[in-house]
């Protein structure tokens, strides 16, 4: 029988992503296993290793036993799980493993080296999607990171009162016609009013609730429908 060994990998940052802990890697590669006659030798599994990283205690020792001929198959669930650095797991997939003569599958990907099923393009292509969208990300990040320290506005959805003003490049709060009514809300929260007390002012002028205003960008309703105000959404804003 075909001796397999099954990789699997987690980084830091996925512990939490139920799809890539090792134990389902384990659980998804070992039905494969299971399913198609070959015999388990061994489970490899670095924990806390980037894949960009290939000095993975586990990965080594996996590297190792091949080069002794101790397997002949190698399971894991998907190509990102050797590594995340496309060049250096492109070199394992085309070069090392067909060398030692192993069978590689990656489940997810419905590949199989050995029936040429499925193929290391389709692999590839996500490992580089993926690396893309981590460089997106990290320049969001920075991104973010400059608005802030310039005093500019990163959050989502503007506050009642405001809106978004572009100024040298950044994203600005200024008041805008909303804030003539968060005024007034404070200012009857100051003289005693109570909330219910307030919100029954707001409806009795047809002002439009946060939520309203911004879709409509309009203060007071002018339409047939309108959403009161009640007390919650008052006390929101005081």
């Amino acid at each position: 029988m075909e001796r397999a060994g099954i990789y699997a990998r987690v980084s830091v940052k996925h512990y939490n992503r139920k799809d890539l802990t090792i134990e389902n890697q384990v659980l998804a590669a070992g039905r494969y296993i299971d399913g198609n006659n070959m015999v388990l030798e061994d489970v490899y599994s670095d924990r806390g290793f980037s894949g960009m990283d290939f000095e993975r205690p586990a990965w080594k020792r996996l590297v190792k036993d091949i080069k002794c001929h101790k397997l002949d198959t190698v399971v894991v669930k998907d190509f990102s799980r050797i590594g995340r650095n496309y060049i250096q797991t492109g070199e394992y997939i085309e070069k090392f493993f067909p060398k030692h003569g192993i069978r590689l599958v990656a489940v997810a990907e419905g590949y199989d080296s050995r029936d040429g099923i499925g193929g290391f393009n389709a692999g590839l292509e996500n490992i580089i999607n993926e690396w893309y969208a981590r460089e997106s990300g990290r320049k969001v990040s920075i991104a973010k990171q400059y608005q802030k320290a310039n005093g500019g506005y990163t959050g989502g959805t503007v506050p009642y009162g405001y809106c978004l003003a572009a100024e040298n490049g950044l994203r600005m709060l200024k008041e805008d016609a909303s804030m003539e009514i968060i005024k007034k809300i404070k200012e009857m929260h100051h003289q005693g009013f109570t909330s219910r007390e307030t919100a029954e002012w707001l409806n009795s002028q047809k002002i439009n609730r946060p939520s309203v205003y911004n879709k409509t960008r309009e203060v007071y309703c002018t339409s047939g429908s309108y959403l009161e105000w009640d007390a919650g959404s008052v006390r929101r804003l005081w």
